[in-house]
This record gives structure tokens, C-alpha cells and sequence, in this order.
């Protein structure tokens, strides 16, 4: 179960391609329409294949002993060989308190089933939880197809159906694709709901720090459609910048497109 690479590794679950961006402090207007730039940026950085799975990612890491938590003692782990089960109730050396739940089960085929159960951290009255249900089914060596059916919680509250596949393995190039629905609510837009597709988003750190090729389609319930398009292959910028059509018609550049 050797796959996925370096780009998920922060504190608890999510990731990045190198990004001194803040893409979510960007979206600060009150309109939530996919014609704001503001919008586009924010919902891309969050659901792309590859940003959705890093709801995910970090349970079944440590169940196959491609990452460990930062603080050995919290949160409370216990593994009986086929089921890892994770507890909060403690604060870490970091000082962050863990709560809630999350268990995985491993399959003999190398298949992985993890259930989260509000789990997540609190820091400084900030919370970042997680609460559904995932599953990662083995194709073969290097290839996996994904489900996340969860919920997580930062403030914002995004709702997850969601489909996917990857190919890759750890430290190397990963190639992710998918498509489903994201929900999100809360007092910082975007809100809403859009139907989400990612097609063969390339991410390698031998061509760039940001998605190399590949694209993500956004549509929303009045059937407005945008689609970004990765370009780090053949214009790697520390902007981050990723092209972008709405409605079939090309609107140029937009900054602070990272891989999550």
C-alpha cells in the first residue's frame, strides 16, 4: 500500500504543494456565485481529488506505517494487527487537544475502511474534525481507487459524496482523478453546492510545487461551469497561477491554486 506522496504531510489531515498561500483568507466577499474569482479559488483548493482524499489521508497513513502522529503519547492509538483504533481526549507536546475517534480496518487484499467519528483537533478555540466514512480499494501495485462519504469541520462545514482514483506511490509523481458532490455552509463563502470532476491532476515534485497538468470542473446548481486548468509542467510560478474557463470562456489566470 505504498502510495501517495509527501504533498499530505501537516498538521492534522490536510496538504500542500509547497504553498506560502492562505487560498481561504482569500475568499472574503459575500457573494457565492462561481463568477467571483475569489469563489473559484477557494472551492478548487478544496475539492480536487486530491484535496478531498486528504480529508482521509492521515488514519490510514499511520495504520500502514507511512506516517506516525507528531506526538507518539496523543492521540491514543491501539492495534490489534488488523484494526487500528485512534482516541483523542489528550493534548499533544503541541499543544493541541485531540478529540473524537477514527478506526481503520486493513483487508488481507490491502484494501482500508476508516470510520471518523468527530475526530480532529482543538487549538486556541479553533477546531478541525472530521466525522463519515472512507474506503480505499486496492487495484494493484501503486493504483487505488478511494470513497469518502464524510463531513469535516473548520468553521466552514464541508459535506462530502465522493469517488475517486489515484496512481502513484509515496515520494514520486501521483496522478488523481474523481468526481462527486461537495457541500459547503457556514459564515465564510463560498456556500453551496457544486458537482465536482477531477481529471488527471498531476502531482510531482521533480516538475513542480503545484499541480504539473490536469483539471478540475466546478458546476453549481444553475448549471454555471468553470474549469481549472493545471500548468505547472510548463509554467511553474511561485504565484501558483492555474488557467481557467467559466461558462466555455476563458478568463485568463488565477493565483493561489495549490494541490489542496
Amino acid at each position: 500500500m505504498k502510495w501517495l506522496s509527501i504533498w499530505m504531510l501537516s498538521v492534522p489531515l490536510l496538504g500542500g504543494c509547497g504553498s506560502d498561500s492562505e487560498p481561504f483568507a482569500a475568499a472574503k466577499n459575500d457573494d457565492s456565485s462561481l463568477a467571483n474569482p475569489d469563489n473559484i479559488r477557494t472551492w478548487a483548493n478544496t475539492v480536487s481529488a486530491i484535496a478531498l482524499y486528504a480529508n482521509a489521508y492521515q488514519p490510514i497513513a499511520v495504520a500502514d506505517g507511512a506516517k506516525t502522529f507528531d506526538d507518539p503519547a496523543c492521540p491514543a492509538t491501539d492495534d490489534d494487527g488488523t484494526t487500528l483504533a485512534i482516541e483523542g481526549g489528550c493534548t499533544d507536546a503541541m499543544g493541541a487537544t485531540w478529540v473524537g475517534k477514527a478506526s481503520v480496518k486493513r483487508h488481507a487484499n490491502g484494501d482500508r475502511d476508516l470510520t471518523l467519528e468527530n475526530f480532529g483537533t482543538k487549538k486556541d478555540e479553533a477546531s478541525d474534525t472530521r466525522n463519515g466514512d472512507a474506503s480505499v480499494r486496492r487495484i494493484d501495485d501503486g493504483s487505488q481507487d478511494f470513497s469518502l462519504k464524510l463531513a469535516h469541520e473548520s468553521g466552514v462545514r464541508v459535506t462530502i459524496d465522493y469517488e475517486g482514483h489515484v496512481d502513484g506511490d509515496y515520494d514520486a509523481r501521483t496522478v488523481w482523478s474523481g468526481s462527486g458532490t461537495v457541500t459547503r455552509e457556514g459564515l465564510l463563502p463560498p456556500a453551496g453546492t457544486l458537482d465536482v470532476t477531477t481529471s488527471a491532476e498531476v502531482v510531482d515534485s521533480d516538475v513542480c510545487g503545484q499541480p504539473a497538468s490536469g483539471n478540475t470542473t466546478l458546476t453549481d446548481e444553475a448549471g454555471t461551469t468553470v474549469v481549472v486548468t493545471y500548468d505547472g509542467d510548463v509554467d511553474c510560478d511561485e504565484d501558483q497561477a492555474a488557467t481557467y474557463t467559466l461558462n466555455g470562456a476563458s478568463k485568463g489566470k488565477l493565483t493561489g491554486i495549490a494541490c489542496t
